[in-house]
């Protein structure tokens, strides 16, 4: 596999082997309360419900969406772009359960608990084609470092601060697919048979310009790699 500079080399986080993950064992269900291991501001920041994601194994994962996160002012999507945060904005937690194994896409372990998730983009550099058709990439790191809800500005510190979540120099991502035109009816997990993803579809919630609180379709995946 290509190498790629320090911190850069964004991966696509795979909770579970894939073949734990067949798609007509999943469910989505509410968990109620945030998780341990949060700062004041982080649990204050979501929303008290969470999703939970099982399988015929148990628990897979717990994801919480923030409450309120900033949208880039006037945003419109383009070819590769297709979400309105800005790099560095707090989107959510994700919690994997104790006796889970998760590892990223390079195989990096990754311990049981809780990660916040921070909205990247992927760097558009000879490094990372193929990786994914979109550069919208959430990134995951610990969150006894990663305490305040604000936006990272510094995007670079920000592939540090995930990269500590394997104890490596890399970064540690959810991949983002395409969202959809409107919100969500309902939440839902999904399995993309061509790509063998499994994905959570749920509603966000952002913040425009107008300070008005707004549905954000959100399509992340859980588990699944990739071998570019």
């Amino acid at each position: 596999m290509r190498k790629c500079p320090s911190g850069l080399c964004l991966l696509v986080l795979a909770v579970l082997p894939l073949s734990r993950a067949k798609a007509a064992d999943q469910k989505v269900e509410p968990v109620k309360g945030p998780p341990s291991g949060l700062s004041a501001e982080l649990a204050a920041a979501i929303n008290p419900t969470g999703y939970r994601i099982t399988g015929k194994d148990g628990v897979v994962c717990d994801v919480w969406l923030a409450k309120e996160a900033p949208l880039k002012p006037n945003f419109k999507s383009s070819l590769r772009i297709k979400y309105p945060f800005q790099p560095g904005e707090f989107v959510g937690v994700i919690r994997f359960p104790d006796g889970s194994s998760p590892n990223d896409f390079r195989g990096q372990d990754l311990k049981p608990g809780t990660y916040t998730l921070r909205y990247g983009l992927q760097p558009d550099d000879g490094n990372h084609l193929g990786t994914s058709e979109i550069r919208d990439f959430l990134v995951a790191s610990p969150p006894q470092n990663d305490t305040n809800p604000k936006r990272i500005e510094d995007i670079k510190e920000m592939f540090k601060l995930s990269a500590q979540s394997a104890g490596g120099t890399h970064p540690a991502i959810f991949l983002l697919m395409p969202p959809p035109e409107k919100p969500f009816d309902s939440a839902s997990v999904v399995h993309d048979d061509e790509r063998d993803l499994l994905i959570l579809r749920a509603n966000g919630s952002g913040k425009d310009a107008g300070n008005r609180i707004v549905p954000v379709p959100l399509s992340i995946v859980t588990v699944g790699k990739t071998d570019a």
